[in-house]
């Protein structure tokens, strides 16, 4: 019998419907319509019950890239989904130096949204502000709550308080927001944690796992799917989703993939994913003469990836730092087992009956795994961990919205700020009497 393992326990009681502003830049736009896919299920999930606007900016660097491209506009009135009566979307400009000045996006964030800011917030009037990625995203949305008396909770889903924290300004940044913030939401308990050592109040952090389209998302035939995909039958199959970059640790898998070869193991990598590594690896690929065990085939849209899942023996996640993956979240919704980097949150979804944890940017260790799970004949069908649906997951999260509006409204949420934060606000009164 499966189980479901969540971080708490939530009631289910029917909560009033809310207006909720969301800021974030991981959400679909115009050029880049498969960008932060799970921000859109989990925004798709809270409008069948709230009121939901999305402000999600625009680099201008890409749209100026694109107008060049296709001497054309971007279709500000493009929809990341069917039209829904209680969703709207609108994607300003960001204006930014590239590549340098990071410590201050915030600001030129906060100066790119101005007026759609103001704009919004005195249409829509909305109960709280929800906003994903810490910086610049979460320090715009902490600013414009507190300048409109509008509370507002911060999502991190890892890379954010994982990575950025490790430049010694945007840490400086990042603290203060999840400080500021009336209430935080982490996708693991890795990364609960890590907010925690950021002294923050832990009682206003909450972890959530994502939701999996379970409708789309669940076992199929493995020989079928491999036919609409023009893959081969009897070959042995590794699938690996995820952008292109160092962090993702595609190059350690490429590495994994030439000694798997030279054991005499017949199978093909097909990796599923674009960006910045894209040319180099292609390049090393042809320099090793691995094309026969090593593939990209590019992003691919969600109803396709699910035949992806269902025609492979394994699949690879060799990141070198990571939340919870909705890779994974998808892969055992589809029966499938994984091997892994024993990274964040990611030996909270495993189990060892069926998937495996590597070292991660150890490339012998993952090759030894894969090939071990290759030959492997053990069923992923009897797990200690269920992925919730996104229904389940944004129940949750409008819990917590609308834990945090009640606090906020009866002048609760001061009581979960940290010490700092008392002492600059004591200060403060003392300077004022």
């Amino acid at each position: 019998m499966k189980k479901r393992k969540h971080h708490e326990e939530l009631t289910t009681e029917v909560r009033p419907a809310m207006k909720i502003l969301f800021l974030s830049n991981v959400f679909p736009n115009p050029l880049h319509p498969g960008k932060g896919t799970f921000n859109k299920s989990m925004i798709e999930s809270l409008s069948q019950t709230h009121r939901v606007h999305v402000i999600t900016p625009v680099s201008w660097i890409d749209e100026i890239s694109h107008r060049l491209k296709n001497k054309s506009r971007m279709d500000r009135n493009w929809m990341p989904v069917e039209y829904l009566s209680q969703l709207s979307v609108e994607y300003p400009r960001f204006y930014y130096p590239p590549k340098i000045l990071h410590q201050h996006y915030g600001q030129f964030l906060s100066w790119s949204l101005h007026q759609c800011l103001q704009r919004t917030i005195s249409r829509f009037q909305p109960d709280i502000i929800l906003s994903y990625w810490l910086h610049p995203d979460g320090e715009v949305a902490v600013k414009a709550a507190q300048e409109h008396g509008i509370p507002v909770v911060v999502m991190t889903g890892g890379s954010d308080v994982l990575l950025l924290t490790q430049n010694r300004n945007r840490k400086r940044v990042i603290q203060n927001v999840l400080q500021q913030a009336d209430g935080v939401i982490t996708v693991s308990n890795d990364i609960q944690n890590a907010v925690k050592n950021l002294y923050v109040h832990p009682e206003k952090i909450h972890t959530v796992y994502r939701g999996v389209n379970r409708d789309l998302f669940s076992p199929g035939d493995q020989r079928a799917a491999r036919e609409r995909l023009g893959l081969p039958l009897e070959r042995k199959i590794i699938v690996s989703v995820g952008r292109l970059e160092p962090v993702k640790g595609h190059s350690v898998l490429l590495q994994a993939c030439e000694k798997i070869s030279k054991v005499g193991t017949r199978f093909t990598c097909y990796v599923l994913g674009d960006g910045s590594l894209e040319s180099a690896l292609l390049q090393k690929t042809e320099q090793t003469g691995l094309g026969e065990f090593f593939q990209l085939k590019g992003s691919q849209q969600q109803h396709r990836l699910v035949d992806w899942y269902r025609a492979a023996d394994v699949i690879a996640l060799p990141s070198l730092s990571e939340g919870i993956p909705n890779v994974l979240l998808e892969a055992i919704s589809c029966g499938k087992p994984f091997v892994a980097s024993r990274v964040g949150g990611i030996p909270e979804i495993a189990d060892p009956t069926c998937d495996r944890l590597v070292t991660a940017d150890n490339s012998s260790e993952l090759a030894v795994a894969l090939a071990e799970m290759l030959e492997s004949t053990t069923p992923a069908d009897r797990r200690s961990f269920e992925p919730m649906s996104w229904q389940e997951s944004s129940l949750q999260i409008s819990q917590i919205l609308s834990d945090c509006s009640t606090r906020y409204t009866a002048g609760l949420t001061g009581q979960q700020k940290t010490r700092s934060s008392y002492q600059r606000k004591d200060k403060k009164t003392k300077q004022q009497t």
